[in-house]
């Protein structure tokens, strides 16, 4: 059986400080999430997608190709932006920055997951 789009985002949920797994369109409109209560994933999912514009300009600048993550860490968590089609991309937000690892693994070992449930919709 396939999982859906909100079964593979509930994957990243399982980790205790991840507030936010989202799937948005490059354009920053939700197309799916998993989030814990009063988080607004509206407005972060549109404030992302130019967190990710901005690191896509950056990589053509400096010649170093197009964004495969991009990561930015704050006192009290970080985000991890990750392109999973030319139009689509994964956002998830943490309360704690201990989790990048777990986090960058997760995003690799559901990838086919993420690319399946996305092209299901």
């Amino acid at each position: 059986m396939s999982k859906t789009l909100r079964d593979v985002l509930n994957q990243f949920r399982t980790l205790e400080n991840v507030e936010l797994a989202a799937v948005a369109g490059t354009d920053g409109l939700l197309i799916e999430s998993s989030a814990r209560s009063g988080v607004d994933v509206d407005a972060i999912c549109a404030v992302a997608s130019n967190g990710l514009a901005m690191a896509e300009a950056l990589g053509r600048e400096i010649n170093k190709g197009g964004s495969v993550q991009t990561v930015l860490e704050y006192d009290q968590g970080l985000i991890l932006l990750e392109p999973v089609s030319s139009d689509a991309m994964l956002v998830v937000l943490t309360s704690s920055r201990e989790l990048l690892g777990k986090l960058r693994y997760m995003a690799q070992a559901h990838r086919a997951n993420l690319d399946a449930a996305l092209a299901a919709i």
